[in-house]
């Protein structure tokens, strides 16, 4: 079989766009108090691996891979509180 290169976005993009949906949800929290909107926003920009994503996840350190689950155990956690709130 053929073997598919997967395009990636380069580490800097990924970067940027990670900090602009944490920073999004982290407005949309504080400045808008609607916390589901923000837990939606945290989530997504965990689709832009603030890392190299080339590195599969048995490989990453360990701290990168702390970062990455309590980056979204806090989206959860905000998901589930913006839940009960309303």
């Amino acid at each position: 079989m053929k073997e598919e290169k997967v395009k990636t976005i380069p580490v800097v993009y990924a970067r940027i766009g990670y900090g602009v949906f944490v920073v999004l949800g982290l407005y949309h929290v504080v400045v808008n108090h609607d916390f589901i909107e923000g837990a939606s926003s945290m989530a997504i920009g965990l689709i832009f691996d603030p890392f190299n994503d080339q590195i599969p996840w048995n490989e990453r350190p360990r701290w990168q891979k702390i970062w990455l689950v309590a980056h979204l155990g806090i989206a959860a956690g905000l998901l589930g509180y913006g839940m009960a709130v309303k």
